[in-house]
């Protein structure tokens, strides 16, 4: 189940972790790319035998969001189901003219004006080279366009003006999961937990899409079950897609189409259809 992208996330996780379409091909399905695809459901491992046909749980358009917690920015998913309180000194410090443009990709972005956000963006770095927040959201956009090494190079580069920036290392996360490299995905989510162990989802969402993919299923269970503590207002019902994943590469289905029903539960209607399918006959095959 890949949480938008390629992911997660997301996350989830999910996160980001191919995306929504899928043709028949000898009896096989295969991804067929989508135009700058959102962050897609989280990936799950190859012999997995979980559903066969990826379901969309995103618009095939980036969705930013402010929150009131870090004023002014403008994540993408996954990082949009973050609440820290923390805001980071380094995006205090920026200077005003860096600060307007950044405001000007916001604006950008909530109309889906994807290109212009993009220049107002790489104008918000040039006029300060130490604007996390701006890193970060651009790094997000190049994601969603497939330009992977772009999107990896600036949410690094977040990190020259803040070496403990949480969503750097969350964008780079998400990044790493694209690329299907789960020890990388690991360590970077693990990185973000310890920078924010109490209100960070996205990263223990992140988390169990790696130690999933890696096969470490109690590992995978522990940190799935920790983002839906954390995410009380079920911001991202992909962590449920992503527990279920789980539970039926432990073999079990009870868990499985339980943690399904809860998904059902806070998912968009369009997006669910497949899921419905997939659990009638889950539920078929336990009478």
């Amino acid at each position: 189940m890949r949480i938008g992208t390629q992911v997660l996330f997301g996350a989830l996780a999910f996160s980001s972790l191919v995306t929504s379409g899928w043709s028949q091909s000898g009896g096989t399905s295969r991804p067929t790319p989508i135009p700058n695809p959102p962050p897609q459901p989280l990936p799950r491992p190859q012999d997995s035998t979980f559903d066969q046909t990826r379901i969309k749980l995103e618009s095939n358009s980036p969705k930013p969001v402010r929150r009131a917690a870090d004023e002014g920015t403008c994540f993408l998913p996954p990082l949009t189901a973050i609440h820290s309180p923390t805001v980071t000194v380094a995006n205090l410090q920026i200077a005003a003219k860096a600060k307007k443009e950044y405001a000007g990709a916001c604006s950008a972005l909530t109309d889906k004006k994807y290109e212009a956000a993009e220049g107002h963006l790489r104008k918000a770095v040039k006029e300060d080279s130490k604007y996390p927040a701006a890193w970060v959201t651009l790094g997000q956009l190049l994601a969603a366009q497939q330009k992977t090494g772009e999107a990896r190079d600036a949410c690094a580069q977040a990190l020259t003006g803040d070496a403990n920036y949480l969503h750097a290392y969350l964008c780079l996360a998400d990044i790493s999961g694209r690329e299907q490299n789960w020890d990388e995905m690991l360590k970077l989510s693990s990185r973000a937990i310890e920078l924010d162990p109490t209100n960070d989802c996205v990263a223990y969402g992140l988390n169990a899409a790696a130690n999933l993919n890696l096969h470490k299923l109690p590992e995978a269970e522990r940190s799935a079950l920790k983002a839906i503590d954390i995410d009380k207002k079920h911001t991202d019902p992909r962590i449920y897609f992503l527990l279920a994943q789980i539970y039926e590469a432990k073999g079990d289905r009870t868990g499985e189409a339980e943690q399904l029903r809860e998904y059902l539960k806070f998912a968009n209607p369009d997006d669910s259809a497949m899921v419905k399918r997939y659990l009638s006959q889950l539920e078929g095959r336990q009478k």
